[in-house]
């Protein structure tokens, strides 16, 4: 798996290493394909996080994978307002937005609990959002998102013996993905069933 050799490549780095392994990983999810950052957040989070420091370890990770995500969206943000994808798919594109409930960039807040829109930041320069919108949005439902995986996991390692810990913290976390999918899903088939024409914009 990639995060598993980003985090062997970086790991003997310490504490600086794992934030980075963090970083990169989140970044290739933003921007190229799946790589289940949030699976990773629990081994970064259990492999150093020790006693009283735990705390502070969790909002250095809580920080970076915020900033990490909204510089992977400003990344294909970039790659897309340069490149410009054919106009068929930019169509398709903003007539998926304009079904939504929600169309414009409150979209990207929304998206942290029912993740209904992927590849954001090419969502963000096709449909012309506001930049600085989209980047205070991130932030916010970035931050909510990553401190509840981190509190979660924190409990787990907290209250539970160190063996079982990153086991429970893993399907906890994993509770908190699968709902954000069903989430999704019956927002979608809500719109289905609702029928009627896209709106404009």
């Amino acid at each position: 798996m990639i995060g598993e050799g980003i985090i062997d490549f970086f790991g003997s780095m310490g504490e600086t290493g794992m934030l980075a392994s963090l970083a990169l990983i989140i970044l290739i999810d933003a921007t190229l394909f799946p790589t289940l950052p949030e699976g990773w957040m629990v081994f970064i989070f259990g492999a150093l996080a020790v006693g009283s420091d735990a705390p502070l370890w969790g909002v250095m990770l809580v920080l970076v994978a915020t900033v990490a995500g909204m510089c992977g969206n400003l990344v294909l943000y970039g790659l897309v307002k340069r490149a410009r994808l054919p106009k068929r798919i930019e169509r398709i594109m903003k007539k998926y937005t304009d079904f939504l409930v929600v169309s414009d960039e409150r979209l990207l807040l929304i998206n942290r609990i029912a993740p209904v829109v992927p590849y954001t930041g090419a969502f963000m320069a096709v449909c012309k959002w506001d930049l600085r919108k989209c980047l205070a949005y991130i932030f916010v439902g970035g931050v909510a998102r990553w401190s509840v995986i981190v509190v979660l996991v924190w409990l787990s390692f907290d209250n539970i013996r160190q063996d079982l810990a990153p086991w429970v913290a893993l399907i906890a976390v994993i509770a908190v993905v699968v709902a954000s999918l069903i989430a999704s899903l019956i927002y979608r088939r809500r719109l289905g069933l609702r029928g009627g024409a896209p709106r404009s914009q």
